[in-house]
């Protein structure tokens, strides 16, 4: 797996403490005993903070979670939603709020990337009003590094979703990805990955492998393989398997390859990412952080504790990039 970094960021959750943690870890043989605790001086009414990527050292967090004081089911925390673009290696950041709160139930999905030429950071929001019963196409807005601003964005809404609150993202390739599905479907279910080019500020779409796109969405995820897209799909909840594929030539929706899966019953509550050595990184039902090999199925145990729920682990590149607006933390 071809990789140009050999650190880790690992996020977690204590409840001893009731504060996120963020490790630096060595992907080598002394993972993840040398670690530093990175300090973190951000916090989010909703106890943890979204990581929803990561780019040229700068870490893209939103603290999107459901907060359970409202009475409805869909919604993110409104006026209190803010992105933060954080470059731990300086200890600098930049937030950016949200453009505007829709009138009523709704929900939005994020995506960032990077322009491919002039290498400004963009992110996406797609909104959605919702109801109960229904789905209508998305509000599309990208903001933009060299302005500052939001825009709305011309090009036509897809008329896919992604699973609240529980969607995830990867930048390769010029675009971003997300796993997503079409909700006129009535009888079952079709999935698919959807992408927006950052350069050409378009949406397209690509069909899944039939094993991928008839399972539930909630069960699918998009990460990075290297520097190649990969779609894991996990049971449904306690169900203590993964399964993992990688397209090998992007684009081509026949190159999608099975990599390996993964059977834990009672153990295994999800995969987290790649290690260099080809490991897995995997959280349980009982808080702990497991490294497994799925060549010899040998699971070592990090002695890593934290809410199964609140790992997140990413690929860690230093950098003194700076950004428009930074305040120093």
């Amino acid at each position: 797996m071809k990789r140009n970094s050999d650190k880790l960021i690992l996020r977690l959750y204590t409840d001893n403490d009731k504060k996120e943690h963020y490790l630096l870890c060595p992907d080598d043989e002394n993972f993840p005993d040398d670690y530093l605790e990175l300090p973190f001086p951000f916090k989010s009414p909703n106890g943890y903070f979204r990581i929803f990527g990561s780019y040229n050292g700068l870490l893209f967090l939103c603290d999107d979670y459901y907060d359970y004081s409202h009475d409805h089911f869909y919604g993110s925390i409104g006026d209190a939603s803010q992105i933060v673009l954080w470059n731990p290696s300086i200890r600098k950041s930049v937030t950016i709020h949200m453009p505007y709160k829709p009138p009523g139930c709704y929900m939005f999905v994020l995506g960032f990337g990077a322009h491919p030429t002039t290498h400004e950071y963009k992110v996406v929001r797609l909104v959605y009003l919702t109801t109960y019963s229904s789905y209508f196409a998305p509000k599309v807005e990208l903001f933009t590094q060299g302005t500052g601003l939001w825009r709305c964005i011309d090009s036509a809404a897809p008329p896919y979703c992604m699973v609240e609150f529980m969607w995830s993202q990867a930048f390769v390739n010029e675009a971003v990805h997300w796993a997503a599905f079409d909700p006129r479907v009535v009888d079952g279910f079709h999935n698919l990955r959807l992408s927006f080019n950052m350069g050409t500020e378009a949406f397209s779409e690509m069909m899944l492998l039939p094993t991928l796109a008839d399972q539930h969405p909630s069960c699918l995820s998009v990460k990075l393989f290297g520097e190649s897209l990969a779609v894991f799909w996990s049971g449904l909840i306690s169900a203590g398997f993964c399964c993992i594929w990688v397209m090998k030539e992007y684009g081509d929706a026949e190159y999608w390859t099975k990599l390996f899966s993964i059977n834990l019953p009672d153990v295994l509550d999800k995969a987290l990412g790649f290690r260099k050595n080809g490991e897995v990184l995997l959280s349980t039902n009982m808080n702990w952080l497991l490294s497994y090999h799925p060549g010899t199925q040998k699971m070592t145990n990090t002695r890593i504790i934290g809410k199964s729920y609140s790992f997140n682990v990413d690929v860690f590149m230093a950098t003194l990039v700076l950004v428009k607006g930074e305040n120093a933390v």
